[in-house]
């Protein structure tokens, strides 16, 4: 079964959770079980920048103590069960093959991969974890990949410890890839190569033998000899060194895999190799280095929980690269299962999120709409008191109000028949007697009287055209009248319309 590169469970645990634990800091933890020791690298990821923690080596008598011995770091604290927990496989528990396939699509590679997967090892396909890294494609169509295969059990057995020490995996990878991450760490301190470099990490029970080029791994080979036999006065194990590195570099060459060796480095276990590396020259014709990881890393000698006697029996380039970078490792060989059932859980934790980030939205907003309605009932009910306080006062302005208009009301005279009669008697001539008065309200005046002569009613007639009240003063009906006992009288009649009121 062929594993994705990115992982869709690691992504959503990365991104997902982020604005939840801003400013909070990361601890990644990678953990080994190699030979005869339980390897650990804890590294802390915060807004500085990574640090490394510690570095952990106990031995391990019995396979059946390993969950134990979690259990135990994580009682004393030294694994939190927060942690990003990353499994490390190592080299000589899998098998890698360097194929060259007939296709640049990704697609029918993965199928190809499939069926050669099986190939490659003595299982059937469901007994089997794969994964694979493609390191090149040629004009021809065709494309070199690594395959790495192993047998279920070994990631299924890293799975129950952990589930055993109450931990989770984030994911399982090669021990390869860790160590090829921890090279690159260093090599700032190497000299600089445009060709393939070759690299062998030893480690408890056996070597890691890779050549590096374009910084990923183009090859690799699991050498039989660890640190214990490679020491001064074993001569025989010394040359079965020597010849198993010889061997590899010829079957690396011989395969075609890349450009020649231009270098060996020697890493890993920090035992003393002074006696091997002329002959190491020799043989292959290659500058041979040595350098160690605890040297060269910043810290690492400090955080390590090992003594120094004891760091000739292990290597730690496999945990300390993993936990630094575990986003670097290609090879993923965790279960498809695992990765489903994780995928599942982080989809629900993404469902949960995004339900408790719409409550807490929701929420904002209620408080926020309440704070603004009580506010606003707070300003009404101030103004209603207010109002109820100036009650009495406008009441009481309302009453002199209502008087003022009726007093207006009552002094207003403009055409009021009080006003009419006013204007009468102060214009009417002695010459004239008025008979009848007729007064229509906002319409006319009637005149009817008695005058001795003619002039002088048409005198009244020019006195009232004169007066604002009145407009169009007709003057009708002038007859005589007499007998020889009287003396003879003018009857007259005059229409005065009004004035419209503000017109005056």
């Amino acid at each position: 079964m062929i594993g994705f590169t990115a992982p869709l469970s690691k992504s959503l645990k990365r991104v997902i959770p982020l604005p939840f634990q801003m400013g909070r800091e990361r601890t990644i933890v990678a953990l080994e079980f190699s030979g005869e020791w339980l390897k650990l690298a804890q590294v802390a990821v915060s807004e500085k920048g990574k640090r490394l923690v510690r570095l952990v080596a106990k031995p391990v008598v019995f396979q059946e103590e390993q969950s134990k011995i979690l259990l135990d770091l994580v009682k004393e604290g030294i694994i939190s069960t927060d942690s990003e927990v990353f499994f490390s496989i190592p080299r000589n528990l899998v098998t890698v093959r360097n194929l060259q396939l007939p296709t640049t699509d990704l697609d029918e590679l993965k199928e190809m991969i499939n069926l050669q997967a099986a190939k490659q090892t003595p299982y059937s396909t469901d007994q089997i974890i794969s994964d694979f890294q493609v390191i090149g494609s040629s004009q021809e169509g065709y494309t070199d990949v690594l395959l790495v295969t192993t047998h279920r059990s070994v990631p299924y057995r890293c799975l129950k410890t952990l589930d055993d020490a109450r931990l989770k995996a984030e994911g399982i990878q090669l021990g390869s890839q860790g160590v090829l991450n921890s090279f690159s760490m260093i090599q700032g301190s190497l000299d600089e190569t445009s060709g393939p470099i070759a690299l062998v990490d030893i480690d408890s029970s056996f070597a890691d033998f890779m050549v590096i080029h374009n910084g990923q791994i183009s090859f690799s080979k699991a050498l039989s000899i660890g640190p214990a036999k490679l020491v001064v006065g074993q001569e025989k194990e010394n040359e079965k060194f020597l010849e198993e590195i010889e061997r590899a570099v010829d079957i690396y060459e011989n395969e075609r895999i890349g450009r020649r060796i231009t270098k060996l480095v020697i890493a890993g276990a920090e035992i003393e190799l002074m006696h091997l590396i002329p002959s190491l020259k020799e043989k292959l014709h290659l500058p041979v280095e040595k350098v160690s990881l605890i040297d060269n890393i910043l810290e690492a000698s400090e955080v390590a929980d090992l003594p120094r006697e004891q760091r000739a029996s292990m290597s730690f380039a496999a945990v300390f690269g993993l936990a630094w970078d575990p986003d670097g490792a290609k090879i993923d060989l965790t279960p498809q299962e695992f990765r489903t059932k994780r995928a599942l859980e982080d989809k629900g934790k993404t469902v949960m999120l995004m339900g408790i980030l719409v409550i807490l939205i929701l929420t904002a907003i209620t408080a926020f709409v309440s704070q603004k309605i009580f506010t606003k009932k707070q300003y009404i009910e101030q103004v209603r008191q207010e109002v109820l306080q100036t009650q009495q006062g406008a009441d009481e302005v309302e009453a002199l109000k209502k008087k003022i208009r009726i007093i207006r009301g009552a002094t207003g005279l403009q055409n009021s028949s009080l006003e009419i009669l006013s204007v009468l008697h102060r214009i009417t001539p002695l010459g004239i007697y008025l008979t009848s008065i007729t007064f229509q309200e906002n319409s006319h005046v009637i005149l009817k009287g008695v005058a001795q002569k003619m002039s002088t009613v048409l005198d009244f007639h020019s006195s009232l055209e004169e007066q604002p009240n009145f407009q169009d003063v007709k003057t009708k009906n002038l007859t005589k009248s007499g007998n020889k006992r009287k003396k003879r009288e003018i009857l007259f009649e005059i229409t005065c319309p009004l004035t419209k009121k503000n017109e005056i």
